[in-house]
């Protein structure tokens, strides 16, 4: 099974088709990109994928699992989240400290524990620590 399948999926902005019957299969594991010339759906597609648009047809499967149309805090902790590019990193903070910055919808903890430091505060980052170095180590 494929890890994210992308079938016919369409978005029109009035008049404007912007995106128009875009298939992709991801499996898990492979590494893909997505390129093209200014104004040819690029950016359109990532917001259909993290629900900031909804799409007018086509589904999106994650894991089997129909995420189409569904909230973005919902893909988000189904799996797919998207960042903006900004060079601006935290520069007293290592490489794997930056990254986590982006994962703050999916942390289990309130925004209270994460200030106060609680106990599953640090539960919850000694987790994402430990399958962080699991899965730098595999690249």
């Amino acid at each position: 099974m494929a890890l994210l399948e992308i079938n016919n999926l369409g978005i029109s902005f009035g008049g404007l088709r912007a995106v128009d019957n875009f298939s992709i299969t991801i499996e898990k594991g492979q590494l893909y990109g997505l390129i093209g010339p200014n104004g040819a759906g690029k950016t359109t597609i990532f917001n259909l994928l993290t629900g900031v648009y909804k799409p007018n047809a086509g589904t999106i499967l994650l894991d089997g699992n129909n995420i189409t149309g569904k909230k973005t805090v919902d893909i988000n902790r189904a799996g797919i989240a998207r960042t903006f590019q900004n060079i601006r990193l935290f520069k007293d903070l290592t490489v794997l400290d930056n990254v986590k910055t982006g994962l703050h919808n999916s942390h289990p903890y309130s925004t209270v524990a994460g200030i106060l430091r609680l106990p599953n505060y640090y539960k919850v980052e000694k987790q994402m620590d430990e399958k962080s170095s699991r899965a730098f180590k595999g690249l």
